[in-house]
């Protein structure tokens, strides 16, 4: 009876020194690009934790700087006039407000805001298609290069569509530079539009790959992963840059970001 409760403690302890071998190996791999063998190692982790990956995982390991935002802004007396049209009212003199024939335009805090309570468009939120050709139109109807942005997120709920477009920047995603849609079969209700240039890049540096972001995130066990991509963030509120991040999205519409120079998470949301 003790030969078998040790001989059980012994597998245990036997396990528990394999997994943190394993941990060690892959923590103390270089940045460069991963081969075969630590592949294999990473995915060992991930299954003993019964992670998931059900997407392709980026193979992209370029050194990477952090991106500024270029002063150019966007031409206001435009926007107002493509939401509202003609004979829009200020009504608001410490805010940017205007309103015409039910629909209002709110423009402050680097976000542009329209909601409109009777959109008198007919769309078929069912046909995809059709639903991302208005939205480039919107886009390009505000001077923004249609091509520049691409569907992040699309959820239908009550009969809407709630949907999520973010600019890429050199084939990158722009993390905090979105453009946010609500579509109901009657048309547009509600859009929230963050605008943003890049003006150049600085100091840039070696990032960890794709799959050392996987071995160094503490992922809840028993997690999904659906997406993994490479982009840009603010990571901390008042800098003036946004960082190289890598993205983990989880089957639960959970958003994970890591700091592509030390693996370190830096902020999850939901989508």
């Amino acid at each position: 009876m003790e030969w078998s409760k040790a001989k059980s403690i012994l597998i245990f302890l036997f396990a528990a020194l394999n997994i943190f071998l394993l941990f060690t190996i892959i923590r103390s791999a270089s940045h460069g690009r991963p081969g075969a063998d630590y592949i294999k190692h990473v995915e060992s982790l991930l299954e003993s934790k019964n992670i998931r990956i059900e997407c392709r995982i980026p193979s992209y390991n370029a050194d990477s700087g952090s991106v500024v935002y270029s002063d150019d802004a966007m031409d206001m007396s435009h926007v107002v006039e493509y939401f509202l049209g003609h004979g829009a009212i200020e009504i608001s003199d410490e805010e940017q407000v205007w309103q015409n024939d039910g629909k209002a335009l709110k423009i402050g805090n680097n976000m542009i805001i329209f909601e409109d309570s009777s959109p008198g468009a007919v769309i078929d939120i069912e046909d995809r298609d059709a639903v991302e050709g208005e939205l480039k139109k919107t886009l390009q109807g505000l001077g923004m290069k249609q091509n520049d942005y691409v569907p992040d997120t699309w959820h239908e709920q009550d009969g809407r569509l709630y949907i999520r477009y973010i600019k890429k920047y050199r084939g990158h995603l722009l993390f905090d530079i979105y453009a946010d849609f609500i579509i109901s079969p009657k048309g547009m209700e509600y859009a929230a539009i963050i605008p943003g240039e890049v003006g150049y890049t600085l100091a840039e540096g070696e990032i960890l790959s794709a799959w050392h972001i996987l071995a160094l995130s503490k992922i809840q066990e028993n997690s999904v992963i659906t997406d993994m991509s490479f982009g840009y963030k603010r990571i901390n509120e008042g800098e003036l840059y946004d960082s190289p991040v890598w993205r983990i999205r989880l089957s639960d519409e959970t958003d994970l970001f890591f700091d592509a120079y030390t693996g370190e998470e830096v902020c999850s949301e939901k989508t």
